[in-house]
């Protein structure tokens, strides 16, 4: 996430997933932990389960 702005000078729409993510990455034991969270950003990114 490069910055957290959207294209509209908005926040982007995936900020917030992105946020908890790596919030997640950065405190926990094994990257594991936070699949879910990943899921989540990624399917925000990429609408994969539409």
């Amino acid at each position: 996430m490069a910055s957290g702005w959207g294209i509209n000078g908005n926040k982007g729409r995936c900020f917030d997933f992105w946020t908890e993510f790596s919030e997640c990455m950065s405190h926990c034991r094994e990257p594991k932990d936070c699949a879910l969270l990943r899921e989540d950003y990624l399917e925000c990114l990429h609408h994969g389960k539409e």
